[in-house]
């Protein structure tokens, strides 16, 4: 008879919890207790120590990888799904009407709705995004005003407390955001809460809030849960929106937008 194998240590086992959720992604608790010769309950307060550490991620009794503290690099983000970020882009130019003043927050889809932006007329553009700056500098018909403070240098953005200042003094008719991920049914997620902070200031100044989303950013992990989709009067997809979100989303009467 074969013998059962010695529990491994406390330290070893939960590094070698991580090293296994990272080369497997998400695993039941009842595997992973299994795996290591002890007990569910065991392997559960594993996962809630790692996950206070940010080392993994539960959801709904599995274990997966803890998301990335912080955000891709910006060239590697352009890439990713730009045929959808760019329907989005154009159809913002349809939904913001001339003569308005509009905050712009942060990311990649943020700038190429800008770009589409620059032949509008008698535009205020409010500002945290350094990309929308030099995206709309030439325009001749647009009015920049940008948050003052510290630049965070690898976005060329500014968040937090600078950006929350200065959204909060001002107001704007329209504004735009995207987020760094979203769940299924619609909670909105980002990568630390300085994101979080400047978009609640952006989408507080403005009198019609529109998010932005893009069919790579539904399911996407990121470790600050924050709002939901539902907070917004518009919501523009690239796709539809699946069941969960769409029921939310009528729930709430926000018009949904399809980009073709």
């Amino acid at each position: 008879m074969s013998e059962i194998p010695d529990p491994v240590p406390l330290d070893r086992r939960r590094d070698r919890i991580v090293a296994l959720v990272k080369s497997c992604g998400f695993m039941a608790v009842e595997e992973l207790a299994r795996r290591f010769n002890v007990s569910v309950q065991t392997i559960r307060t594993d996962l809630r120590d790692l996950q206070e550490q940010g080392r993994v991620f539960r959801r709904h009794g599995l274990a997966g990888p803890a998301p990335d503290p912080d955000n891709s690099a910006y060239e590697k983000r352009e890439v990713w799904n730009r045929s959808g970020k760019m329907a989005i882009a154009a159809k913002i130019a349809e939904l913001i009407p001339e003569g308005c003043t509009i905050a712009i927050g942060t990311g990649t889809t943020a700038e190429l709705a800008a770009q589409h932006l620059s032949s509008h007329r008698n535009l205020t553009v409010l500002t945290n995004n350094l990309h929308v700056v030099l995206t709309l500098q030439n325009a001749p018909n647009v009015t920049l005003r940008l948050a003052g403070g510290t630049v965070r240098t690898r976005d060329l953005d500014i968040i937090g407390a600078d950006s929350a200042d200065f959204f909060g003094g001002l107001r704007a008719d329209y504004g735009i955001v995207s987020v760094g991920g979203m769940t299924d049914d619609g909670d909105l997620l980002d990568f630390n809460m300085d994101e979080v902070r400047a978009r609640r200031a952006l989408v507080g100044c403005c009198d019609h809030a529109i998010l932005m989303i893009d069919e790579k950013k539904v399911g996407r992990k990121a470790l600050c849960r924050d709002g939901h989709a539902s907070d917004f009067q518009t919501v523009l997809l690239n796709s539809a929106p699946g069941d969960a979100l769409q029921r939310a989303l009528v729930r709430a009467r926000c018009k949904i937008v399809i980009s073709a």
